[in-house]
């Protein structure tokens, strides 16, 4: 099974709907973007997906076999270690050789320099970068990665999109929630929008174009307004 089934997903908290009634089948032969204003549950979707937050109804079924990297949308990283301790650490409780933790840095464009250096002494996109080489470690079979932009500079943000092209080349499943239109509009074959917990829009990208860059722009700000 190559599906991420998402059936009746609902959570709330207290009075507020994060999640109502979610249906979503991700295929892991697509890229998947995920939209929406702040608050509109995004966040809360993938934490439910992963067993981090139990929803309130619904399930959600992941491929069997299934190794997940995960990059939250705030990220917390032991500040008194360096990007080497911690990637060689990620792919030993992964079970990966622990010589690929400096091909697992380069990868994401950290610089030599500093992979011995306390990750307390690094900059925002510096632990961005690192954030993004732990969700990265050992391979996994998908990745859920919410905002993995963030912090990145213009050559930083094309490095990460052709790389998370070449993982879903090399058969990892991909959902991507980002802020960003255009990166995932350039990347993804498919974007969902949310607004208010509800799923509003399932669009086919076909032509990666600027046409559907703004009409995806114009989508939301309806939905910002409503």
């Amino acid at each position: 099974m190559h599906q991420w089934n998402i059936q009746n997903l609902s959570k709330n908290y207290q009075h507020n709907h994060a999640l109502a009634d979610i249906n979503i089948t991700l295929e892991a032969g697509q890229i998947t973007g995920l939209l929406g204003t702040n608050g509109a549950g995004k966040s809360s979707l993938f934490k439910c997906m992963l067993g981090l937050i139990t929803p309130d109804a619904g399930i959600s079924s992941a491929p069997t076999n299934t190794n997940v990297g995960y990059l939250p949308d705030l990220i917390q990283l032991p500040e008194s270690l360096t990007a080497l301790q911690l990637i060689r650490h990620a792919l030993r409780t992964r079970k990966t050789a622990e010589s690929n933790a400096e091909s697992v840095l380069a990868e994401i464009g950290l610089k030599p320099a500093a992979w011995n250096k306390r990750i307390g002494e690094y900059s925002k996109g510096m632990r961005q970068r690192t954030a993004l080489a732990f969700a990265l470690a050992g391979n996994p079979t998908w990745l859920l990665l919410d905002e993995p932009m963030s912090g990145l500079d213009a050559v930083g943000r094309k490095q990460l999109l052709e790389l998370l092209k070449q993982r879903h080349q090399q058969g990892a499943g991909l959902f991507i929630c980002s802020h960003i239109v255009p990166d995932l509009v350039r990347l993804c074959d498919r974007i969902l929008i949310m607004s208010n917990g509800e799923l509003q829009e399932d669009i086919c990208i076909t032509e990666h174009s600027m046409a559907e860059i703004a009409c995806i722009e114009e989508r939301l700000e309806q939905l910002s307004d409503s």
